[in-house]
């Protein structure tokens, strides 16, 4: 009971089992409907972030399954154009040559592609264009860095290339390429051409496109001249030694003279002989020319070891001949030739690389090779020999070379072109479309 004032006299008034009038149960409905919504809402809230957070993780796993399926396209597009060619290898029963590249003289509309495919049933190479399947073997399920037909996110390989007359056609003199002798090493002259590789990787939904530019990395040989010997020699016949720098297009078998100098560089010259301070004779019609001094026999003048010609060490050089191409004379003599003892070449073969004999060599015939020869001991020429690049003749006593009718023509392109097959690919930058 409750006094009411008003009326001045007691009355009653009904209240609920909870203590409050009856009129409030309204208010309480309310404010526990309220609550209930806002934890509804706090846990829609929570359950949507979490699904998106899901969702994230799910799309960055997936990018990231698409990212190192396109580094692995990188490493075979890298690892082809790094190997010796030819490099013969099988495939799902395929058997041909793995090595991706261009040579020169350099075609500036040059492209490679890689289908994800077998070689053996890759697409037609056409033209400029040179097609070929992936190393991956079927037996595992392909890692999607390529497509098996068509053009679109097929990976490739093509020449860097600057429109420098804006005429929008691709010209031999608009390839970029890259001489580490020079400065900025990127120039249109000298040097191996800039490789563009676009991979394009995709898994499980995702997709990731990588680009980078890559050369072959640059190996200078350290010789001194044309013919670099450590002993005197007598040159004799009708041969001919140019220290001039040659360009790698001179035709083969043209001797140094008027013919030759057309395709005279404009640096990189040396003589066309030089010694160690022994005593360089001529006889009958040899000629010998190059700059500063046809002949240099200046006893200040050094004798390089293999390693130091290279300008490598020695382990470096034991890994390299460990892993010869040829440990025996066979034609054509290509990559990287590594004869213990004597070598003999008796028939008309042709090679391009490194041919180091630890014994003495002869050769015969016409003989044509690119690249550096490097004799421990005597050499012995006859018929007409053909060098283009250089010759190092450590010798075991004087007097013990002979030329014969044998052309040597020093040419640096020659040689860094030839030992390139024993060079890596380098990156020079790297970037993500």
């Amino acid at each position: 009971m409750i006094f009411d004032l008003n009326r001045k006299e007691w009355c009653v008034m009904n209240i609920n089992k909870t203590g409050f009038p009856l009129g409030e149960k309204g208010n309480i409905l309310v404010i526990t409907l309220i609550i209930l919504f806002a934890v509804s809402v706090i846990g829609g809230t929570l359950a949507m972030v979490s699904t998106m957070n899901l969702r994230i993780a799910g799309n960055q796993r997936t990018t990231a399954q698409a990212f190192f399926v396109a580094e692995a396209g990188m490493n075979e597009a890298i690892h082809r154009l790094s190997l010796s060619n030819p490099s013969i290898v099988t495939v799902d029963g395929w058997t041909g040559n793995a090595a991706i590249g261009d040579s020169s003289p350099y075609d500036p509309n040059w492209k490679a592609r890689i289908y994800l495919t077998s070689p053996a049933t890759a697409p037609a190479s056409a033209g400029s264009v040179y097609s070929t399947g992936t190393l991956q073997s079927s037996s595992s399920q392909y890692l999607h860095y390529s497509n098996s037909s068509g053009t679109d996110d097929v990976l490739t390989i093509e020449h860097k290339w600057v429109d420098r007359n804006s005429d929008g056609v691709r010209d031999a003199d608009e390839i970029v390429r890259f001489d580490p002798m020079r400065f900025p090493p990127e120039n249109f002259t000298s040097g191996f051409p800039v490789e563009i590789i676009t991979v394009t990787g995709q898994a499980a939904g995702g997709r990731r496109v990588v680009e980078a530019e890559v050369v072959k990395k640059t190996m200078v040989a350290r010789t001194l001249g044309a013919l670099y010997v450590d002993r005197a020699v007598r040159l004799t016949g009708n041969s001919g030694f140019c220290g001039y720098n040659h360009s790698i297009s001179i035709p083969p078998g043209t001797k140094p003279g008027a013919t030759g100098q057309g395709y005279h560089l404009l640096s990189g010259n040396l003589p066309g002989v030089t010694s160690t301070g022994n005593q360089v004779k001529t006889q009958g019609s040899v000629d010998v020319t190059g700059y500063p001094a046809p002949i240099d026999n200046s006893p200040t003048n050094p004798f390089y070891s293999l390693s130091e010609v290279l300008g490598i060490s020695d382990a470096e050089l034991n890994s390299i001949l460990a892993d010869a191409d040829n440990v025996a004379i066979t034609n054509p003599l290509n990559g990287i030739t590594y004869i213990i003892g004597n070598a003999n070449i008796a028939t008309n073969l042709t090679g391009e690389g490194l041919l180091y004999v630890t014994g003495d060599l002869k050769a015969a015939g016409s003989f044509t090779y690119y690249g550096l020869i490097y004799v421990e001991g005597d050499v012995k020429f006859s018929g007409t020999p053909w060098i283009l690049g250089s010759m190092i003749v450590r010798g075991t006593s004087d007097f013990n070379f002979s030329s014969g009718n044998a052309a040597v023509l020093y040419s640096q392109e020659a040689i860094s072109q030839a030992l390139a097959s024993t060079m890596p690919v380098i990156m020079l930058s790297w970037k993500e479309r």
